[in-house]
């Protein structure tokens, strides 16, 4: 056979990263692969020298990737999948109202060479021979040569590049198509042909002899599931206002008289051919081809229905079930370069963090989850995962998540630990999808961002860290607030502190109180509250609101709070409480500034390390206003 000219190459197909739609094509190739059923067509006799085990199955998405298993590349000559293509073309040339008067778009229930007319003795609809034939009259201006050239430009920007033409074929089905010139001298003697038959006859062969690769019908597909532009070259094939139109004929007309079950069973509008071809597409979503040469009674290829067949059932994908809308699921994304937990840290730990910024990323996800979105979102994620040791999906702003979606994302998962690198979910709002992950969930994306990089700060014995219950600091010396003190400072103030231990849940202080000190975290956890309820009454020490509050940070070792009251006599702005067990050394603002007189230098060095502090957390929350107002 006559080989592709000048393709323009693919997208790659998904095989790295353990890619679950690829896995499952193989499932399907090798279960089908046995099935025997059917015969190839003879009634052309070049058609019945096909290789009857022949069998390729490929899928392409509207974003432009393919996965392609079996015999993907062999070629075969399209026949009646022209058929909706060519359909368009006249669409686009004579307009709908110009089309519609010579052919109808009704079921006719009968065989594809059947010469039955409606009421109007119009062909029923334009994927039965009469009715393709009178499509291929109207496609181009009428000038001798123009017709063919039309139909064979228009199917490379489906293809994404230009196709030849099966000779050999071409000449078999000029030989023993008497039974198609006939039709067409019937369609020219009721009006719906006009001109040479015989020319038109001759660009109908010639289109059904053009060949094409299980690839390219999946591509050609694909282009009408993404409203007629190729989603690998991006270029336009056919008017967005035209596809529909050629969607609602496939969906009622394209499987002949199996049309009304494979509707019914399956529901993606599709075209088989004679030669072993199905194209079948999921507007939106994805466009699928399937080559097995051996044929059913009506003239469709056996493995490629029963193919079809499960694909729609096992990724529920019936168009009817919901036409979802099927961009990116990802709102965003960013690492923990870019931004961190709420968690105060040491200086130690934010420059260990610092230097692995690339092993944590967020996904913010968003909408429906699909079978098109999750697939685009396991690929990006596995395609992104240079450094990364920890994913997180952020859901609270996910809806539905259908289950080949939750399916695709315990593919994700799996392909993740196999790579060392570990999932999380935070805000899932509704669980049952996640039954059978086995992924940690976390109440927001805050407190799994948190777990990660404690993750992280454990994997480095060499820094100095007491973030655990039962570790402590090793004094007031590691508090960033007391850098540069002398063991003398460090001593007065350590006098005049007051140690305390607080249990888990106990307020330090609210909302309100006077802030008259300051704490330094020596060991344990706690957590900063900004109460939102409007009714709470400021210094109210009931915790009734708690429900209603928002954790704007969490301290541990090394790090102080109430700190502003070393600048000013006001009020605390916000609630702290403990989230384990924590002891701390309070000390009175008043106390500090006795210091001065016998530590003149103490309040000094004091205000430098506060200013820095504030101006590096101002640093970062820039930054992460930035990253997430991208």
């Amino acid at each position: 056979m006559v080989q592709q000219l000048d393709a323009v190459p693919a997208r790659p197909e998904s095989g790295a990263g353990g890619s679950p739609v690829l896995e499952y094509l193989e499932g399907l190739l090798d279960e089908y692969q046995t099935l025997d059923d059917g015969h190839v067509a003879t009634y052309i006799p070049e058609l019945g020298q096909a290789d009857p085990s022949r069998f390729g199955i490929c899928l392409v998405t509207v974003d432009g990737h393919r996965y392609a298993v079996g015999d993907t590349d062999v070629e075969f000559t399209i026949q009646s999948i022209s058929k909706p293509f060519v359909f368009g073309m006249a669409l686009e040339d004579r307009g709908r109202d110009a089309v519609l008067a010579r052919v109808g778009v009704e079921p006719s229930g009968n065989a594809f060479n059947s010469i039955a007319v409606d009421a109007t003795s119009r062909p029923f609809n334009p994927m039965v021979n009469a009715g393709a034939i009178v499509t291929t009259g109207l496609v181009g201006n009428g000038a001798e040569g123009t017709t063919f050239d039309r139909i064979r430009a228009s199917f490379a920007r489906y293809a994404g590049h230009p196709l030849a033409i099966d000779e050999r074929v071409y000449k078999s089905e000029c030989a023993t198509g008497d039974r198609n010139r006939a039709i067409a001298y019937l369609m020219r003697s009721f009006g719906a042909i006009e001109g040479d038959v015989d020319a038109v006859v001759d660009a109908y062969f010639r289109q059904c002899s053009v060949l094409v690769t299980c690839v390219d019908l999946a591509t050609m597909a694909a282009t009408l599931a993404n409203r007629g532009e190729n989603p690998v070259t991006g270029g336009r094939a056919l008017a967005a206002r035209h596809v529909e139109h050629v969607l609602s004929v496939m969906s009622t007309c394209g499987m002949y008289d199996y049309a009304g079950e494979w509707l019914y069973t399956v529901g993606l509008p599709a075209k088989s051919g004679v030669a072993g071809g199905i194209l079948a597409v999921l507007p939106g979503q994805l466009g699928i081809g399937v080559f097995s040469p051996r044929l059913d009674p009506r003239g469709n290829s056996t493995r490629g229905v029963k193919v079809c067949q499960r694909i729609a059932a096992d990724f529920e994908l019936h168009p009817l079930r919901f036409q979802p809308e099927t961009g990116t699921a990802v709102r965003r994304s960013y690492h923990c370069a870019n931004t961190r937990s709420s968690r105060m840290r040491s200086r130690a730990e934010e420059t260990l963090l610092t230097s692995r910024c690339g092993s944590v990323a967020i996904y913010e996800l968003q909408g429906d989850l699909f079978f098109g979105s999750a697939d685009r979102l396991f690929r990006t994620i596995v395609e992104d995962r240079d450094e990364t040791r920890y994913v997180v999906l952020d859901c609270k702003r996910l809806g539905t998540v259908d289950p080949s979606a939750a399916l695709i994302v315990r593919s994700l998962r799996a392909a993740l630990d196999a790579s060392g690198c570990r999932l999380l979910l935070a805000d899932v709002v509704v669980p049952e999808w996640t039954i059978g992950l086995d992924a940690p969930s976390f109440s927001n994306a805050d407190a799994a961002l948190e777990w990660c990089e404690n993750q992280l700060l454990d994997s480095q014995p060499a820094i100095v860290t007491t973030r655990s219950s039962g570790r402590s600091s090793s004094g007031l010396r590691d508090q960033e607030l007391l850098e540069g003190l002398t063991a003398d400072e460090l001593a007065a103030i350590e006098r005049v502190s007051l140690m305390r231990t607080v249990e888990r849940g106990e307020v330090v202080f609210h909302e309100g109180d006077q802030a008259d000190s300051l704490c330094f975290v020596l060991s344990g956890l706690v957590s900063v509250r900004l109460p939102l309820r409007a009714d709470r009454p400021l210094g109210s020490h009931s915790l009734d609101a708690a429900p209603r509050d928002r954790q704007v940070a969490t301290l541990g070792p090394g790090v102080a709070f109430g700190e502003l009251a070393v600048l000013d006599d006001g009020f605390r702005s916000a609630d702290v409480v403990a989230e384990e067990p924590t002891v701390l050394a309070e000390l009175a603002i008043d106390e500090l500034r006795r210091l001065d007189s016998h530590h003149p230098e103490l309040i000094t060095k004091v205000y430098a390390n506060l200013a820095r502090n504030l101006a590096g957390r101002l640093r970062r929350a820039n930054e992460q206003v930035r990253t997430l107002a991208q």
